[in-house]
């Protein structure tokens, strides 16, 4: 369709071809017929002008429009080579991920086996004939515990500590517990004993750390904030055979160092050997922190303990006051020389949080209030409780224990 502008430039075009044509008349410059012959030429020249202008400007508009074409493209071309290689770097890293993942659960499995295994190959050691009595036989048969650990019948209670006047629960305590065939809850001691008894106790050791780290993975798998101690034995410590594995097992989970803390006893820690030692300061490369419980003397070496990673101290929060009143040694510092307003600080400017452990009363929080201890646990916060299934399973809430 003909535009309105072109019509009209036509006409004007007509109109000054026909005033040129009536000039030339009445001034008598050229006869009519010649006059209308040079206004029609006029017309023709300036529509011609008019073509060659209308086409220029349509090439440039048909130029600039190639010229944008070129471009998106080009723009396109780019961001589909900037996917590609976002798409290449996803997938380098999905295989890489996927890659460690099967490292990682190949590990784990080996290790689940060798375990297993060793504890398998465990075997009794008779008495000898002129040995002193043996204890009396524990009343859990060995082949039970193997059952319940081969079974993977390990449960996992979490034992609250809280921040203290608040009473918030920063941090959990966990204890491993088996189950028979039957589903009943084999006592520590009795399971510990008939271990003892068949040559086994450090396998058992063992896989109880190994399964007790696996469970807090998924435990913290959706909430880093929180904080488990875990015990570690000495034989677990100082097992050259078990230890390289588990501090490799470690090393690829080193994200777990904000949420784990090996727990061991102040006797173990005090007559650690070189091996338990050289153990303790690797896993503190990694990140991982140290707890030490079952205290029985606070006149310990705290330069000793802030060098070797360790972050909390337990004491039963009993002792800890009597220890005050007696007027016993702390901290290297002899009795009467510190307020006990200032022991909390004493430790913590090593770096190691004071934890009142067995808290059983109100009575004590009272006085260990007056202490500044920052932390308690006890049946008084909450008793020891089983993990829920189905947390265990999906990963994806808060701890919740079964009531």
């Amino acid at each position: 369709m003909i535009r309105a502008t072109d019509i009209l430039i036509v006409l004007t075009y007509a109109m000054i071809a026909i005033v040129a044509a009536l000039a030339f008349e009445r001034f008598g410059l050229m006869s009519t017929s010649f006059a209308w012959l040079m206004g029609a030429f006029v017309f023709l020249i300036a529509g011609q002008a008019h073509s060659a202008a209308a086409r220029s400007i349509e090439r440039k508009a048909f130029d600039d429009q190639i010229h944008e074409l070129k471009a998106s493209n080009l723009s396109l071309l780019e961001e589909v080579e900037a996917a590609n290689a976002r798409i290449d770097t996803i997938t380098e890293t999905i295989r890489a991920e996927a890659s460690e993942r099967e490292a990682t659960l190949t590990g784990e499995v080996r290790m689940l086996e060798d375990l297993v295994k060793r504890m398998g190959n465990g075997r009794t050691i008779a008495p000898a004939a002129n040995a002193a009595p043996q204890p009396r036989q524990s009343s859990v048969d060995i082949e039970t515990v193997r059952d319940a650990l081969a079974n993977n019948r390990i449960d996992l209670y979490l034992q609250p500590v809280v921040s203290l006047p608040q009473r918030k629960i920063y941090f959990y305590e966990s204890y491993s517990r088996l189950r028979d065939a039957a589903g009943q809850v084999i006592a520590p001691a009795s399971f510990i004993h008939a271990a003892e008894e068949a040559g086994i106790v450090a396998e058992v050791d063992n896989l109880l750390l190994f399964r007790c780290v696996q469970i807090v993975k998924r435990l913290t798998k959706s909430d880093r904030r929180i904080g488990i101690f875990c015990n570690l034995s000495l034989r677990s410590l100082a097992d050259e055979n078990f230890f390289p594995a588990f501090l490799d097992f470690m090393r690829r989970h080193s994200e777990l160092s904000g949420s784990l803390i090996f727990e061991i006893p102040q006797g173990v820690f005090e007559s650690r050997s070189t091996a338990a030692a050289r153990n303790m300061a690797r896993l503190a490369d990694y990140g991982f922190r140290f707890s030490i419980d079952q205290i029985r003397d606070l006149d310990v070496d705290i330069a000793e303990m802030q060098r070797a990673g360790i972050r909390f101290a337990k004491i039963e929060g009993t002792r800890l006051i009597d220890t005050i009143r007696n007027g016993g040694a702390i901290g290297g510092i002899e009795a009467g020389s510190i307020e006990p307003r200032d022991i909390a600080g004493l430790f913590a400017r090593h770096g190691i949080d004071l934890i009142a452990e067995k808290v059983e009363d109100e009575a004590t929080i009272v006085e260990i209030l007056d202490i500044d201890i920052a932390y308690a646990q006890g049946h008084l916060f909450g008793e020891p409780r089983p993990v829920r299934e189905d947390v265990l399973d999906a990963a994806s809430e808060p701890v919740r224990m079964a009531s």
